[in-house]
Protein backbone atom coordinates (compact mmCIF):
# COMPACT_ATOMS: atom_id res chain seq x y z
CA UNK A 1 0.00 0.00 0.00
CA UNK A 2 1.22 3.36 -0.66
CA UNK A 3 2.39 5.47 1.62
CA UNK A 4 -0.01 8.52 0.60
CA UNK A 5 -2.96 6.17 0.92
CA UNK A 6 -5.78 8.18 2.77
CA UNK A 7 -3.80 10.87 2.85
CA UNK A 8 -5.81 14.32 2.47
CA UNK A 9 -4.00 17.20 -0.02
CA UNK A 10 -5.70 20.51 -0.48
CA UNK A 11 -4.84 21.98 -4.15
CA UNK A 12 -4.97 25.36 -4.61
CA UNK A 13 -5.53 26.51 -7.42
CA UNK A 14 -6.10 24.00 -10.08
CA UNK A 15 -4.33 25.69 -13.27
CA UNK A 16 -1.97 24.30 -15.45
CA UNK A 17 0.37 22.90 -12.60
CA UNK A 18 -2.13 22.01 -10.31
CA UNK A 19 -4.20 19.64 -12.16
CA UNK A 20 -0.81 17.97 -13.29
CA UNK A 21 -0.18 17.52 -9.66
CA UNK A 22 -3.64 16.68 -8.49
CA UNK A 23 -3.35 13.53 -11.14
CA UNK A 24 0.19 12.57 -9.93
CA UNK A 25 -1.46 12.97 -5.82
CA UNK A 26 -4.55 10.55 -6.98
CA UNK A 27 -1.99 7.94 -8.57
CA UNK A 28 -0.13 7.78 -4.97
CA UNK A 29 -3.32 6.92 -3.32
CA UNK A 30 -4.26 9.96 -1.72
CA UNK A 31 -7.78 11.77 -0.90
CA UNK A 32 -7.43 15.35 -2.79
CA UNK A 33 -9.38 18.61 -2.54
CA UNK A 34 -8.72 21.55 -5.33
CA UNK A 35 -9.59 24.73 -4.04
CA UNK A 36 -10.19 27.48 -6.43
CA UNK A 37 -11.71 30.74 -7.38
CA UNK A 38 -13.05 29.23 -11.09
CA UNK A 39 -16.06 27.01 -11.50
CA UNK A 40 -14.53 26.24 -15.10
CA UNK A 41 -11.64 24.75 -13.18
CA UNK A 42 -14.13 22.14 -11.95
CA UNK A 43 -12.92 22.56 -8.77
CA UNK A 44 -14.14 20.98 -5.34
CA UNK A 45 -14.60 23.70 -3.73
CA UNK A 46 -14.72 27.20 -5.69
CA UNK A 47 -13.80 29.46 -3.07
CA UNK A 48 -11.28 32.77 -1.95
CA UNK A 49 -7.86 31.27 -1.63
CA UNK A 50 -7.47 34.74 0.46
CA UNK A 51 -10.24 34.19 2.74
CA UNK A 52 -9.19 32.25 5.85
CA UNK A 53 -13.10 31.06 5.88
CA UNK A 54 -11.68 28.93 2.63
CA UNK A 55 -10.32 26.76 5.04
CA UNK A 56 -12.25 26.21 7.55
CA UNK A 57 -14.75 24.99 5.02
CA UNK A 58 -12.46 22.81 3.87
CA UNK A 59 -11.76 20.72 6.31
CA UNK A 60 -15.47 20.73 6.97
CA UNK A 61 -15.73 18.95 3.47
CA UNK A 62 -12.77 16.82 4.19
CA UNK A 63 -13.56 16.25 8.27
CA UNK A 64 -9.53 16.68 9.23
CA UNK A 65 -6.96 19.14 8.91
CA UNK A 66 -4.59 18.17 5.40
CA UNK A 67 -1.54 16.09 5.39
CA UNK A 68 -0.26 18.31 2.78
CA UNK A 69 -1.36 21.33 0.69
CA UNK A 70 0.33 22.45 -2.47
CA UNK A 71 -0.46 25.98 -3.40
CA UNK A 72 -0.26 26.69 -7.22
CA UNK A 73 -2.08 30.53 -7.72
CA UNK A 74 -1.38 32.27 -10.80
CA UNK A 75 -2.81 35.37 -11.38
CA UNK A 76 -2.33 34.85 -15.12
CA UNK A 77 -0.33 38.23 -16.04
CA UNK A 78 -2.06 40.63 -13.68
CA UNK A 79 -1.42 43.56 -11.83
CA UNK A 80 0.54 44.59 -8.43
CA UNK A 81 -3.03 44.56 -6.77
CA UNK A 82 -3.58 40.92 -8.38
CA UNK A 83 -0.38 39.87 -7.07
CA UNK A 84 -0.90 41.17 -3.83
CA UNK A 85 -4.91 39.65 -3.50
CA UNK A 86 -3.63 36.59 -4.69
CA UNK A 87 -0.20 35.56 -3.07
CA UNK A 88 -0.48 37.91 -0.26
CA UNK A 89 -3.75 37.07 0.65
CA UNK A 90 -3.66 33.77 0.65
CA UNK A 91 0.05 33.88 2.43
CA UNK A 92 -2.00 35.70 5.14
CA UNK A 93 -4.90 33.25 5.06
CA UNK A 94 -3.00 30.10 6.01
CA UNK A 95 -0.80 31.25 8.37
CA UNK A 96 -3.91 32.75 10.12
CA UNK A 97 -5.70 29.34 9.79
CA UNK A 98 -2.71 27.73 11.40
CA UNK A 99 -2.16 25.52 8.59
CA UNK A 100 0.99 27.64 7.09
CA UNK A 101 3.54 24.31 8.16
CA UNK A 102 2.21 21.96 5.90
CA UNK A 103 2.37 24.29 2.65
CA UNK A 104 4.36 23.68 -0.17
CA UNK A 105 4.04 27.56 -2.23
CA UNK A 106 5.27 28.09 -5.45
CA UNK A 107 5.98 31.22 -6.25
CA UNK A 108 8.16 31.98 -9.36
CA UNK A 109 11.79 32.25 -10.85
CA UNK A 110 11.86 36.16 -11.31
CA UNK A 111 12.93 36.35 -7.65
CA UNK A 112 16.35 35.25 -9.06
CA UNK A 113 16.16 38.44 -10.88
CA UNK A 114 16.15 42.68 -10.58
CA UNK A 115 13.35 42.88 -7.87
CA UNK A 116 10.04 44.82 -9.79
CA UNK A 117 6.37 45.67 -7.43
CA UNK A 118 5.51 41.92 -8.58
CA UNK A 119 7.93 39.95 -7.45
CA UNK A 120 8.47 42.73 -4.15
CA UNK A 121 5.07 41.24 -3.26
CA UNK A 122 5.96 37.90 -3.95
CA UNK A 123 8.85 37.79 -1.63
CA UNK A 124 6.41 39.35 0.96
CA UNK A 125 4.16 36.56 0.45
CA UNK A 126 7.35 34.20 0.63
CA UNK A 127 8.49 35.68 4.37
CA UNK A 128 5.19 35.18 5.68
CA UNK A 129 5.14 31.30 4.41
CA UNK A 130 8.85 30.49 5.19
CA UNK A 131 8.67 32.04 9.18
CA UNK A 132 5.52 29.77 9.71
CA UNK A 133 7.29 26.75 8.85
CA UNK A 134 6.17 26.35 5.06
CA UNK A 135 8.36 25.06 1.84
CA UNK A 136 8.82 27.66 -0.69
CA UNK A 137 9.11 26.68 -4.38
CA UNK A 138 10.29 29.26 -7.15
CA UNK A 139 9.41 27.66 -10.55
CA UNK A 140 10.83 28.29 -14.42
CA UNK A 141 8.70 28.97 -16.82
CA UNK A 142 6.57 25.85 -17.18
CA UNK A 143 5.98 24.35 -20.82
CA UNK A 144 3.69 21.11 -21.65
CA UNK A 145 0.88 19.64 -23.71
CA UNK A 146 -1.32 22.54 -24.41
CA UNK A 147 1.25 24.87 -23.36
CA UNK A 148 4.45 25.94 -24.99
CA UNK A 149 4.73 29.74 -25.79
CA UNK A 150 8.02 29.77 -27.54
CA UNK A 151 7.13 27.20 -29.66
CA UNK A 152 3.79 28.44 -30.20
CA UNK A 153 5.18 31.42 -31.01
CA UNK A 154 7.92 30.25 -33.01
CA UNK A 155 5.43 28.02 -35.40
CA UNK A 156 3.32 31.43 -35.89
CA UNK A 157 6.22 33.37 -37.45
CA UNK A 158 5.50 35.92 -34.23
CA UNK A 159 8.66 37.89 -33.35
CA UNK A 160 11.12 36.29 -31.30
CA UNK A 161 11.36 36.71 -27.02
CA UNK A 162 12.42 39.94 -26.03
CA UNK A 163 16.31 40.41 -24.85
CA UNK A 164 19.51 40.02 -26.30
CA UNK A 165 20.83 36.79 -27.86
CA UNK A 166 22.31 36.06 -24.91
CA UNK A 167 19.11 35.85 -22.60
CA UNK A 168 19.02 33.01 -20.89
CA UNK A 169 15.60 31.11 -20.37
CA UNK A 170 14.67 28.93 -17.72
CA UNK A 171 12.00 26.40 -18.67
CA UNK A 172 10.55 22.89 -16.77
CA UNK A 173 8.05 20.70 -18.24
CA UNK A 174 4.96 20.78 -15.98
CA UNK A 175 5.20 16.71 -15.32
CA UNK A 176 8.50 17.37 -13.86
CA UNK A 177 7.17 20.46 -11.82
CA UNK A 178 4.68 18.06 -9.96
CA UNK A 179 6.82 15.33 -9.34
CA UNK A 180 9.39 18.25 -7.47
CA UNK A 181 6.38 18.78 -5.97
CA UNK A 182 5.59 15.37 -4.54
CA UNK A 183 9.34 15.00 -3.90
CA UNK A 184 9.02 17.54 -1.59
CA UNK A 185 5.84 16.48 0.36
CA UNK A 186 7.61 13.34 1.03
CA UNK A 187 11.21 13.88 1.69
CA UNK A 188 9.97 17.18 4.46
CA UNK A 189 11.47 20.36 2.40
CA UNK A 190 12.02 23.04 3.98
CA UNK A 191 12.86 26.53 2.89
CA UNK A 192 13.37 27.39 -0.70
CA UNK A 193 13.87 25.75 -3.43
CA UNK A 194 14.47 26.74 -7.14
CA UNK A 195 12.56 24.25 -9.62
CA UNK A 196 14.04 24.65 -13.32
CA UNK A 197 14.62 21.55 -15.81
CA UNK A 198 16.69 23.00 -18.70
CA UNK A 199 18.29 26.49 -19.30
CA UNK A 200 20.21 27.98 -22.16
CA UNK A 201 20.33 30.94 -24.36
CA UNK A 202 17.61 32.83 -26.17
CA UNK A 203 19.59 32.01 -29.33
CA UNK A 204 20.04 28.76 -28.55
CA UNK A 205 16.73 28.36 -28.22
CA UNK A 206 16.01 29.82 -31.80
CA UNK A 207 18.75 27.34 -33.27
CA UNK A 208 17.12 24.50 -31.74
CA UNK A 209 13.61 25.76 -32.74
CA UNK A 210 14.84 26.15 -36.45
CA UNK A 211 17.06 22.55 -36.82
CA UNK A 212 14.01 20.82 -34.97
CA UNK A 213 10.88 22.35 -36.94
CA UNK A 214 12.42 23.20 -40.24
CA UNK A 215 10.93 27.22 -39.65
CA UNK A 216 13.56 30.08 -39.57
CA UNK A 217 12.95 32.52 -36.51
CA UNK A 218 11.37 35.84 -37.01
CA UNK A 219 13.46 38.64 -38.08
CA UNK A 220 11.30 40.55 -35.34
CA UNK A 221 12.53 40.79 -31.97
CA UNK A 222 9.36 41.84 -29.45
CA UNK A 223 9.46 45.00 -27.19
CA UNK A 224 9.81 43.53 -23.81
CA UNK A 225 6.91 42.44 -21.63
CA UNK A 226 6.01 42.30 -17.93
CA UNK A 227 8.37 39.76 -16.68
CA UNK A 228 12.16 40.79 -16.10
CA UNK A 229 14.68 39.33 -18.92
CA UNK A 230 16.68 36.36 -16.83
CA UNK A 231 20.08 36.92 -17.23
CA UNK A 232 21.50 33.82 -15.42
CA UNK A 233 20.22 30.01 -15.62
CA UNK A 234 18.51 28.65 -12.67
CA UNK A 235 20.13 25.44 -10.19
CA UNK A 236 17.92 23.33 -8.90
CA UNK A 237 20.53 21.84 -6.97
CA UNK A 238 18.73 21.66 -3.67
CA UNK A 239 15.99 19.64 -5.54
CA UNK A 240 18.83 17.39 -7.08
CA UNK A 241 20.33 16.77 -3.64
CA UNK A 242 17.08 15.36 -2.66
CA UNK A 243 16.53 12.75 -5.64
CA UNK A 244 14.96 14.87 -8.15
CA UNK A 245 15.70 15.35 -11.69
CA UNK A 246 14.28 16.22 -14.99
CA UNK A 247 13.37 14.10 -17.43
CA UNK A 248 11.84 15.86 -20.18
CA UNK A 249 14.25 18.00 -22.47
CA UNK A 250 12.51 20.82 -24.77
CA UNK A 251 13.78 19.68 -27.77
CA UNK A 252 12.62 16.39 -27.55
CA UNK A 253 9.14 17.82 -26.62
CA UNK A 254 9.01 19.64 -29.40
CA UNK A 255 10.21 16.85 -31.81
CA UNK A 256 6.96 14.87 -29.89
CA UNK A 257 4.98 17.61 -30.28
CA UNK A 258 5.24 17.35 -34.09
CA UNK A 259 4.92 14.38 -34.25
CA UNK A 260 1.42 14.19 -32.80
CA UNK A 261 0.39 16.85 -34.65
CA UNK A 262 0.29 14.76 -37.94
Amino acid sequence: MSAWSGKWVWIIGKGYLGTELAGVCRAAGAQVLTIDESIACCAQLCADAADISTYARAQDLCGCRPDYIFCCLATRGGSVDDYRRVYLGSAGALDAAGLASRVIYCTSSSLYGERTGRSEVLAAAEDILLAAGACVVRPAALYGPGRCELLRRHLAGEPCLPGEPERVLNYVHVSDAAAALFLLAERGGQGVYALCGESFTRAAAYDMLERVTGVPRSAEVASPGKRQASRHAISSERLTALGWKPSVRMAEFVVRTLRDER
